[in-house]
């Protein structure tokens, strides 16, 4: 039996693999001789005992350093999210004025889904900054020079929103200082002008 072992393929095997790898070779290792010998692998782990240990200790290794990353990055991302909840309330109220009224368009909409230009900056920098997603993967577009998208407001700033009257006033006044301008500063979306017209009417 010859053994062919390279050393940079073992290192990108799967963590199931490496995990199977690790348990083995330690069976082999450290069961007693009677259950060795039981599975007729004596021989074997005599006489590639330095093998079976080397292929223990480097699995063992990985999936020890790859379970204290996992947890680590479990608990870094756990606390990244709740500063990001807990910072939510202060970066919403630093949007500009043409933000806010995004998002108050979204927000008053029954199921906080609307349509918002695909290539407009301030929606972007919305999308990528989580206060709004998109709605879904794929979309008709009638108009590609004037292309839109659904898109949603995220969860958490509905619950900002909602606990906040304060805030929720004051993203409907940037709202209503956004609508009083020219439309075309806005955007040409139908829907957006519906939503233009049922503000100045109300």
């Amino acid at each position: 039996m010859k053994f062919d072992l390279n050393f940079v393929d073992f290192l990108k095997l799967p963590t199931k693999i490496m995990a199977a790898l690790a348990m083995s070779s330690g069976l082999i290792i450290f069961l007693p001789d009677f259950f060795v010998g039981k599975m007729y692998l004596s021989d074997f782990r005599d006489k590639y005992g330095f093998i079976i240990g080397l292929v223990f200790l480097i699995s063992f290794s990985i999936l020890s350093v790859s379970l204290v990353l996992s947890i680590y990055k479990y608990y870094t991302g756990k606390h990244a999210r709740k500063k990001f909840i807990a910072e939510g309330n202060k970066r919403l109220r630093n949007l500009d004025i043409y933000k806010k009224a995004i998002v108050y368009y979204l927000y008053s909409e029954d199921n906080h889904t609307g349509e918002l230009p695909l290539h407009d900056g301030a929606v972007n920098v919305l999308e990528h900054n989580l206060v709004i997603g998109k709605a879904t993967t794929q979309y008709f577009i009638e108009d590609l020079n004037n292309a839109v998208f659904p898109y949603m407001l995220q969860p958490w700033v509905i619950e900002e929103l909602q606990k906040d009257s304060n805030l929720e006033m004051i993203f409907k006044q940037a709202a209503d200082e956004q609508l009083a301008k020219e439309r075309g500063h806005l955007n040409n979306s139908s829907q957006w002008n519906d939503f233009i017209n049922k503000e100045i009417n109300n």
